[in-house]
């Protein structure tokens, strides 16, 4: 009779350790795995990334060359002209600074989608600037390439220079051409302006040489 109690008892606790088992078991929580969806999305995402960086490569390289402009000839007289001061401003910001070589040339490397504005800088000589437009169709990014030459010439006395307050210049990307080009209707109109200054400016220069010329032919007074 003590023996059958015995098995009873331990029958028992046998039954309550399974039964707490099977409880356990229950209730743990169950770790799932990464499904298809969630890790697409992540590789989605980690492109999005790479795509951005990516994004940071598009500009747009501006080479300047810039020259003295001498005289009436302009054309066969304009040397190159070194230690100009060139300064991009956005927003009216310094953004950057750089100088023209011996040969007055620079490369200027400007970020897409802002507008900017390129100042033509040397101590002694009008100053000139240059506006450029760099936004671009996000379909159309890419490293773009434009080249531009600048005569800037000394001032002069009695010369107004108010035309040059304002851009003598454009710059506009053309969806048609998917690359940079002049805005043609400005510089048309702004030349207008321009032309009328050159001209007041040889024959202030002409004067200049006249009356130099004619102080070296006349004789010192006599005391």
């Amino acid at each position: 009779m003590f023996k059958r109690i015995i098995i009873a008892l331990l029958l028992l606790v046998l039954f309550l350790k399974v039964t707490n088992l099977q409880a356990q078991a229950k209730t743990a929580p169950v770790k799932k795995s990464p499904t298809p969806k969630a890790a697409a999305s992540k590789t989605s995402s980690e492109a999005g990334k790479i795509d951005s960086t990516k994004a940071k490569d598009y500009y747009l390289e501006l080479k300047a060359t810039v020259r003295q402009s001498k005289g009436q000839e302009k054309e066969t007289e304009s040397l190159p002209l070194d230690s100009v001061l060139i300064t991009i401003f956005g927003n009216d910001v310094p953004m950057s600074k750089t100088w023209t070589n011996k040969k007055g040339k620079c490369n200027l490397k400007l970020p897409l989608d802002k507008n900017i504005r390129i100042q033509i800088f040397k101590i002694g000589f009008v100053t000139k600037s240059i506006a450029v437009n760099t936004k671009v169709p996000a379909a159309n990014k890419d490293v773009f390439s434009f080249s531009c030459d600048v005569d800037i010439f000394e001032e002069i006395a009695g010369l107004d220079v108010t035309i040059l307050n304002s851009p003598i210049a454009k710059i506009t990307y053309s969806p048609s051409l998917e690359t940079f080009q002049y805005d043609v209707s400005y510089t048309n109109k702004v030349n207008v302006e321009l032309k009328k200054m050159y001209k007041k400016y040889y024959a202030l220069q002409e004067a200049q040489k006249d009356t130099t010329v004619n102080a070296k032919k006349t004789p010192p007074k006599k005391k």
